[in-house]
């Protein structure tokens, strides 16, 4: 049982350092066509539409998402948007998520989880870690790092909050106080 333990431990710090290293000096890459909106397809019926203006900063009122399971996820500006960076053999990841839970039902609050790995997740391994998780909100498959690149995601289970077209926390593995705090 010590062996499997060491084997799966192993497993999440390798696939966690691929990610980092991986994803490591691939900044931002923002549209920079005047007021239009681009979709690019992140594969798994997955796609991100986001809007650019002339000053090249993308905005995210009207940013929409794919989720897994074909849904359309629109970032509500006046909402409070959770983006949770995550894989689904990630072991930081689920206390994160679990974390999130309590936050699931709350008024002006979105939860969107955004799997970075699609070499090795699918639509069975999320719907695995969702249901361990006891994650109620959608997931989307980020298989192209657009959403990584927009938001320079170095590491696992960092989470962005969204909030009047601005990020208003970027951290990783943010405590439940942390979260309640930028959340009030």
């Amino acid at each position: 049982m010590k062996r499997i333990g060491l084997i799966a431990l192993l497993l999440v710090v390798l696939g966690g350092g691929f990610f980092v290293v991986r994803t490591l000096g691939h900044p931002a890459a923002a549209q920079t066509v005047a007021t239009s909106t681009s979709t690019a397809s992140t594969g798994h019926g997955t796609s991100v539409s986001k809007k650019s203006n002339t000053s090249g900063v993308s905005e995210l009122s009207g940013m929409t998402l794919t989720s897994v399971s074909g849904k359309t996820i629109t970032v509500n500006p006046n909402q409070k948007t959770i983006l949770h960076f995550m894989v689904s053999s990630c072991g930081t990841c689920v206390g994160t998520e679990i974390g999130l839970t309590k936050f699931a039902h709350t008024p002006g609050v979105q939860i969107v989880s955004v799997d970075v790995d699609p070499q090795n997740d699918s639509l069975s391994t999320i719907q695995s870690f969702k249901k361990a998780t006891k994650a109620s909100w959608p997931y989307v498959m980020d298989t192209n790092q657009l959403l990584v690149k927009q938001f320079n995601v170095s590491e696992l289970d960092t989470v962005v909050v969204l909030y009047h077209d601005k990020v208003i926390l970027d951290e990783v593995a943010p405590s439940v106080s942390t979260l309640q705090k930028v959340l009030a």
